[in-house]
């Protein structure tokens, strides 16, 4: 540490111990709260979040297909016999586990509890990954610079098994969760459904994104591999999960105008508000895509205690 601007007659220890005040220690609950101790590749969240709605506001080719595509996915619902509420709208283009849960809700909402209605959620689940695979490599290709629309799309097409596999994987711990959580009580239960989202998005959102720049990996390395990447130190990785999932669920559902109103007919307040909604989920699918992609030659190929055997 350099001495300029040091004052005069002061002992230099002195002034480096004021330079650099030793830091409180954290408690061991909220260790996940600070900052890592180590130099990491892994660029800060607020960044990351600046990165990636900057490339989805700055790209025409992701925001138009995107906000047309949510209007044609509402009134294919309703087709189907979807009778509201018009707060759905908001989450229709989220990423799972998030859109997941609204997958297996419009389901049983449509065609009822049983067979059905879970029949309909894993054909929602199923057309959901078709677009959440092309969406993705719609915003890849706009860090990466370079391919055309065709090859894009098609390398979107490739990863529709990895996003399918995410979604099949997020409504299976639902689906265990139901059946488990009831026993925990209302309260203990509700935080446990939460934790379960946030669970789920923390060790599979980076599984599409990390199929589309390895296609030589199969897809059982492809989920094993993001979930290694979500284990790094320092990528404070949990603490984005839980900032999405929070922003997602009750937020934007909160302040949907008219969204908990009975009907199919939104107005225009509630698709100007889903609109605004659609461009949040895509940037944070961009942000997850950019830190991913600043870390990914660092991802280890085999866990950690693998390695030290």
């Amino acid at each position: 540490m350099s001495g300029k601007g040091r004052p005069s007659g002061r002992p230099p220890a002195r002034a480096e111990a004021r330079a650099e005040p030793e830091r409180p220690p954290v408690p061991r609950l909220l260790g996940w709260l600070s900052g890592p101790a180590i130099d990491t590749a892994w660029p800060p969240i607020w960044r990351s979040l600046g990165r990636g709605f900057l490339a989805v506001g700055s790209s025409p080719l992701i925001l138009l297909p995107s906000f047309g595509l949510l209007f044609l996915l509402w009134v294919a619902l309703v087709a189907l016999g979807l009778e509201g509420p018009p707060g759905r709208l908001v989450n229709l283009l989220a990423l799972p586990p998030v859109s997941t849960y609204f997958d297996a809700l419009n389901g049983v909402s449509i065609y009822g509890f049983g067979l059905t209605g879970f029949l309909a959620a894993i054909g929602f689940l199923l057309a959901r990954a078709v677009v959440l695979a092309l969406l993705t490599a719609l915003i890849v290709r706009v860090f990466e610079g370079e391919g055309g629309i065709g090859e894009t799309l098609l390398r979107g097409l490739r990863i529709a098994p990895v996003t399918a596999v995410v979604g099949l994987l997020s409504l299976s711990t639902m689906i265990l969760g139901s059946v488990v959580l009831p026993f925990l009580g209302p309260g203990l239960g509700f935080l446990g459904s939460i934790l379960l989202l946030v669970g789920a998005m923390f060790l599979l959102v980076f599984a599409p994104v990390l199929a589309l720049r390895r296609p030589d990996l199969p897809l059982p390395e492809v989920i094993r591999r993001g979930a290694r990447a979500a284990l790094m130190p320092g990528s404070r990785h949990l603490l984005m999960s839980l900032l999405y999932v929070f922003i997602a669920l009750p937020l934007l559902l909160a302040l949907t105008p008219g969204g908990s109103d009975l009907g199919v007919n939104p107005s225009l307040a509630t698709w100007v508000w889903a609109l605004l909604c659609t461009f949040v989920h895509l940037g944070f699918l961009a942000a997850f895509a950019y830190r991913l992609m600043s870390v990914e030659e660092e991802i280890p190929d085999r866990p950690a205690r693998a390695r030290r055997r």
